[in-house]
């Protein structure tokens, strides 16, 4: 390639640095006369004068790349020549290649999430894929979920029922938020102060769900069952995305371990003060953890949020992984990436089926002895009591077992998914 001919935009210790390796650069500044090692800048209407056309790049050098890209632009000059120093990266980046997607709110599914009837948990995952579902039924482009709180400016008076204040404002932040947000199609997640807030927010907005929420000020708290109800949802499932740099932190992990050529295993367990005999019974996965070849297999832990920061409960052969337990992007890239994901009475473990190619093994004990984990109950939530596949087990790699764990039923899920897995390959 030729010599080229580069504008550097702005004067700053960024453009000093640039003319380290741009020499000949010209110096422009939106008025002119800016001095830079002895080299004052032109304006803009200089370079229009003496024709844009013989210039090659443009570099911004400035944090506010919008607004002088914009000038830019009005002034003539072709988005594909203009280019900005990422201060992050400390690399010069394509302008074309950095542009935001630009939202049209009557292509956007303005989905409302009450916390008068959604508790702010990990059923939050069977709602997103709800709300994605009807997406793609309305062939919309975008989904913005607003969070409507309890709290009314009139006289009436909420009531923290489920959660203290505290703990219901951080599980809407890092539970309910990071659920929703790792939509692929959503553009926007708003919480608001007051249920009255809600009628400026969505009061001239063309799709709502639910549609009536205007009129009735209630939402509808939306489960697995609900999925059923779409045309071809075994075979078009909505589907999580998987951040690129949770991605990267899952590779930095396995390499660390030098562990390329072993099978990742990911044990998702639940143990809480609420519901706790819905707990994981963890002496047969102890056993069954313990005994696993570590020369073919790398196991990682994701414990209860709540036991993220405890003293670890296996060998140092195993894996746990505070992060993950409190970081919903980690969690997805782990499960994606894993051969065989387990879980037990967990609600982070729904995640799987919104994965494409996820493999999961999850053990959901039907029990009277409790109503969450009555069999009304659990068929509510969509897992049929009576089909031994369910509906939203839509590859053929997911084994959802109806009874409580023990070594011996572990073992033979394990048996019985590593010949599915050798059998789909």
């Amino acid at each position: 390639m030729g010599k080229q001919n580069v504008i550097l935009y702005g004067v700053n210790s960024i453009t000093e640095q640039l003319l380290g390796t741009f020499p000949n650069a010209t110096l422009v500044t939106t008025r002119g006369g800016e001095l830079s090692q002895n080299r004052m800048a032109v304006s803009i209407k200089q370079i229009q004068a003496s024709g844009i056309a013989s210039f090659d790049k443009v570099i911004i050098c400035s944090m506010f790349v919008d607004d002088i890209a914009n000038t830019l632009l009005d002034a003539g000059f072709p988005l594909e020549k203009l280019f900005f120093y990422n201060i992050a990266s400390c690399q010069i980046e394509s302008c074309i290649d950095a542009v935001s997607p630009q939202i049209n709110t009557d292509s956007t599914l303005y989905v409302v999430y009450d916390t008068k009837l959604n508790l702010p948990c990990y059923d939050a995952l069977s709602f997103t894929a709800v709300a994605e579902a009807e997406r793609k039924r309305l062939g919309l482009k975008h989904i913005h979920f607003v969070i409507i709180p309890k709290y009314s400016t009139d006289d009436k008076l909420a009531f923290c029922s489920n959660y203290p204040l505290q703990e219901h404002t951080w599980r809407i932040r890092n539970i309910v938020k990071p659920i929703f947000e790792s939509l692929g199609s959503v553009v926007g997640v708003t919480e608001l102060t007051s249920r009255q807030e809600s009628k400026h927010i969505l009061g001239d907005k063309k799709f709502i769900f639910p549609d009536d929420f205007l009129a009735t000020d209630t939402g509808i708290a939306f489960g697995l069952a609900k999925l059923q109800q779409y045309d071809n949802i075994e075979t078009n499932m909505p589907e999580l995305s998987i951040s690129a740099f949770a991605k990267q932190l899952v590779n930095n992990l396995i390499q660390s371990y030098g562990a390329e050529n072993k099978k990742l295993l990911t044990f998702t367990f639940r143990n809480t003060q609420t519901h706790p005999e819905r707990n994981s019974d963890t002496a047969p996965w102890q056993t069954f953890i313990e005994e696993l070849d570590f020369d073919k297999y790398l196991p990682v832990v994701m414990r209860d949020t709540i036991e993220c920061t405890s003293k670890p409960m296996f060998s140092d052969k195993v894996i746990e992984l505070p992060a993950a337990s409190i970081n919903f992007a980690l969690r997805l890239a782990f499960y994606d990436a894993a051969y065989i994901n387990f879980s037990a009475s967990s609600g982070p473990s729904f995640a799987y089926y919104f994965i494409p190619g996820c493999s999961s093994i999850r053990f959901t004990p039907v029990s009277e002895s409790h109503f969450a984990t009555s069999k009304s109950n659990v068929e509510k939530t969509g897992i049929s009591t009576s089909k031994r596949e369910q509906f939203f087990a839509h590859n053929g790699l997911h084994q959802v077992i109806l009874e409580q764990e023990t070594y011996e039923s572990i073992s033979t899920a394990f048996d019985t998914q590593i010949s599915r897995l050798e059998g789909s390959n």
